[in-house]
């Protein structure tokens, strides 16, 4: 979809948002959510059985795609990304292949929202939870799904996940995250009267001015680590400075105007698994070429400002000071499931079989973009977590190498030689991790290791074997060195 489409009335605005307008306040109140299904009965958390739509200029969405990321729930619920603008019908898949998405197969998230209730007819919003089987949106709570996801997918977290809604903080927690729907610049973003506008911009400030003071002796929310109420606030903040300053209204201050806030957000945004999902240009684009924000705003002629200048997110922080445990940003949780427990050859064949080799060969197979991240993304996460293991001892299990450490040596080999180029995962070589480097070094002198396994051989022939229109001239990489 063209992201400049001709300019409409504010007639478009007003059809837009006519189920939220309340006809004697005259305000746009906050959408209604539906479905709200919470797990249990029929319908249970189960692997591969859901997708989550978002759409990357969204808030609420970008909350709900970031709790999957931390917890490793991305390999488990599938993501399906709708493109950034609506269509009078609503949002459209136009960033996948002939505009449908690829596992739901439908254009408009509109006819998920029909094929769970076929009367409905208010506005299919972002994030929707689909059930894969039936195509049916079963939950697109904005406020309440970060929280319901972990934890009714808790038994699938990844290998010592975050602990981001920790049982002695879930109440404090939850009044936080009530309260942080007072960090609102929508309400001076749909303000229809200067008189709203104007009592909404002094409330908006009036918040910001205490989430600064309260962010000014902690590094976070809760003190030392990110929770559930940080990613709330985080993706309010990060579009304030994106967007909100300027094309909403609330310009009384910018973000680097407050120095704890202007930290903090720093701080989220260099952490890994906030950066890949706060997709800096289409949530800009989002907010100052959507159709209806165009007629609300008057941009005319489609214009997207030049700012802000995105390198500044990566200026160091200053955060760190602020906390007991400066090196760490979340508190862990305590692993008791077995095959996390790397106490035997059993349970490390089949953690290496599970969460390194299956996603290398479904990444390899990857038929779209959403698919191929998720892979991507767990084995990236497998092999911080293996060099973390690796920095303490030699080997994976004991004091000697096992067949665990013979298939992990293989597979590093293989990763640098051939996934790095063929599964396109150069996301890193598994070189650029320090312990996994040593323990390749390590392996490689010894002669069995050493031996058993003829890479140039097998490179060569990984690229000979690609199909046709995969490798039309036949080539083959030489590298990398050694």
């Amino acid at each position: 979809m063209s992201y400049i489409t001709p300019f409409q009335s504010i007639s478009l605005f007003e059809q837009t948002f006519r189920h939220q307008i309340n006809r004697e306040s005259k305000r746009v109140e906050e959408r209604k959510f539906v479905f709200t299904h919470r797990f249990d009965g029929d319908l249970k958390a189960e692997p591969d059985r859901y997708r989550l739509i978002w759409m990357p200029g969204c808030p609420h969405s970008n909350k709900a795609v970031l709790v999957l990321r931390l917890l490793g729930l991305d390999r488990v619920i599938s993501i399906g990304e709708a493109g950034i603008l609506r269509d009078p019908r609503g949002w459209v898949f136009s960033e996948d292949l002939g505009e449908v998405d690829p596992v739901l197969h439908v254009h408009y998230l509109d006819d998920l929202y029909l094929n769970a209730d076929p009367d409905f007819t208010g506005r299919s919003t972002v994030p929707a939870l689909v059930e894969i089987s039936t195509g049916k949106v079963v939950n697109n709570e904005a406020w309440d799904l970060p929280t319901i996801l972990t934890q009714a997918f808790r038994p699938y977290y990844r290998e010592n996940a975050p602990e981001l809604y920790p049982e002695a903080l879930r109440e404090e927690i939850d009044s936080l995250i009530l309260d942080i729907k007072r960090v609102n610049a929508y309400g001076c973003g749909f303000a229809r009267s200067q008189e709203i506008y104007d009592e909404e911009f002094r409330k908006y400030f009036a918040v910001l001015d205490e989430y600064e003071k309260r962010l000014t002796d902690k590094r976070f929310l809760f003190g030392d680590y990110i929770t559930l109420a940080d990613i709330h606030l985080y993706v309010a903040l990060i579009r304030f400075h994106i967007n909100y300053h300027l094309v909403f209204g609330v310009n009384l201050k910018r973000l680097q105007d407050y120095p704890a806030l202007w930290g903090y957000t720093r701080d989220l945004y260099q952490t890994e698994g906030f950066r890949e999902y706060t997709k800096l240009e289409p949530i800009k684009k989002h907010y100052q070429l959507s159709p209806h924000m165009r007629a609300k705003l008057g941009n005319v002629y489609g214009l997207t400002a030049v700012g802000p200048d995105a390198s500044i997110l990566e200026t160091n922080p200053d955060r760190a000071r602020l906390s007991s445990d400066p090196e760490h940003r979340f508190q862990r949780i305590a692993e008791d499931r077995q095959i996390f427990r790397h106490d035997s050859e059993e349970n490390e064949l089949r953690y290496l079989n599970d969460y390194l080799l299956e996603p290398i060969r479904k990444a390899g197979e990857a038929r779209f973009q959403t698919d191929y991240e998720r892979f991507s993304y767990e084995v990236k996460d497998t092999l911080t977590t293996l060099n973390e293991h690796l920095g303490s001892k030699d080997f994976l299990l004991g004091e000697e190498p096992g067949k665990a450490d013979l298939l992990l040596y293989q597979t590093l080999l293989r990763f640098d030689h051939i996934y790095f180029y063929l599964n396109k995962l150069n996301f890193a070589k598994t070189t650029d991790f320090p312990a996994l480097k040593s323990y390749e070094e390590r392996l490689s002198s010894l002669e069995t290791f050493r031996d058993s396994i003829d890479i140039v051989r097998e490179r060569e022939q990984a690229f000979r074997d690609l199909p046709e229109e995969r490798n039309p001239y036949h080539l083959v990489f030489r590298g990398p060195e050694g």
